[in-house]
């Protein structure tokens, strides 16, 4: 008899070659171009629509591995729920709630913890976009970038035994819509983002300051410039702990932000530049750099957490090491790619310009984040 299996438990078993399954998924082939599960262990997928999985169903299930767990996908849950109950095998399992459930699955994995103070890194695995839970047990924490899900940064606060008190952005999101401003709502927060980023929003907002300081228990957080610019005008870097830096969009643990979402390619590449030298380069090469993206689990280390030694990505990093300003701008013009055109629907959206209703917050927040430049 098949069973089913929750997104929270996929989200553990695509990282570890030994208990990574065989995805059967039975969406349209438009929508599974668009989107599929993607985990550090390469997934042996197989795409074939529901419908003719109904009319093939003998056929299909011989394609099936017998000694291996298999988990079908369709858009909500309903329809490979149906198929995993005609196939009936114990080694078939139907993936609770679908991409809808596999869009806002946070997985939170530990960066930092001495038993008073912790460092979370929330990873929204669908689209590969990272926040951050930053505070003291039995005190006050930060959350960074939160997205997906405002209960699950409720439930770590609860876990902690801390009380959020500040929520920051650390750009204005293009890829997908900041719960920022309601997580801040709902706990009765200051929401924090740069003015250069929020300038002409619909709300109130409290503007980060260069040098600012914030302090969860023992633990400081400091803006480490107002201005990190290139992938948007106000990119901010948050230094937490003296360990951490929490860069945004502005590099990530391989490459940087894509500079052409605003419209200004040429003059924002210049100014990533001018930030990952003049910014980035003077601060402790020991700081681990802790991004809002990734473009692959493969970049994530044995614990599955994303971050990596600041200097070493200023050393190595082909990209982030360019010397020469010309040779960066050109490199960065011909990796682009085109800037999806949903990004500028979602970008009026985090301004607060658009209020959008379920149906069409669900529709933008389809794919994964293309922040970072081709390869």
């Amino acid at each position: 008899m098949s069973g089913s299996i929750t997104t929270d438990d996929l989200a553990q078993r695509i990282d570890d070659p030994a208990r990574a399954p065989y995805i059967l998924d039975v969406r349209a082939n438009e929508a599974f171009e668009r989107w599929q599960i993607e985990g550090k262990v390469k997934l042996d997928t197989l795409n074939i629509p529901y419908w003719t999985v109904i009319g093939e169903l003998g056929d299909i299930v011989k394609q099936l591995p017998a000694h291996r767990d298999v988990v079908v996908v369709c858009a909500h849950g309903g329809s490979s729920g149906m198929i995993s109950d005609m196939v009936d095998q114990a080694n078939v399992h139907n993936l609770d709630g679908g991409m809808d459930a596999w869009a806002n699955t946070l997985t939170p994995r530990t960066l930092f913890d001495d038993g008073t103070h912790f460092i979370i890194q929330l990873d929204r695995v669908a689209k590969a976009c990272l926040s951050y839970a930053v505070g003291a047990r039995g005190g006050a924490m930060a959350v960074i970038d939160p997205a997906a899900d405002v209960e699950r940064y409720l439930a770590v606060a609860e876990e902690m035994d801390s009380t959020i008190t500040d929520v920051f952005d650390t750009h204005l999101h293009a890829d997908h819509i900041s719960l920022a401003r309601e997580l801040a709502a709902h706990t009765h927060s200051t929401y924090h983002i740069s003015a250069g980023d929020a300038e002409g929003a619909s709300y109130e907002f409290t503007a980060l300051k260069d040098g600012e300081v914030f302090t969860f228990g023992e633990m400081e957080m400091i803006v480490r410039s107002v201005a990190t610019p290139g992938h948007t005008p106000g990119s901010t870097s948050l230094e937490v702990h003296g360990r951490y830096l929490m860069t945004g969009d502005a590099v990530f643990v391989s490459g940087i932000g894509r500079p052409d979402l605003g419209g200004e390619t040429i003059p924002w590449a210049k100014d990533l530049f001018a930030t990952i030298h003049e910014k980035l380069a003077p601060l402790d090469p020991d700081l681990e750099v802790c991004p809002a993206h990734y473009t692959s689990r493969t970049e994530s280390l044995e614990d599955g957490t994303l971050r990596r030694k600041l200097g070493d990505l200023l050393t190595n990093d082909p990209v982030v090491s360019m010397s020469d300003q010309n040779d960066f701008v050109e490199y960065v013009v011909s990796h682009l790619g085109e800037p999806p055109e949903i990004y500028d629907e979602i970008r009026k959206v985090n301004m607060g310009w658009i209020q959008p209703d379920p149906e069409m917050a669900k529709e933008l927040e389809v794919g994964r984040n293309e922040c970072a430049l081709l390869e």
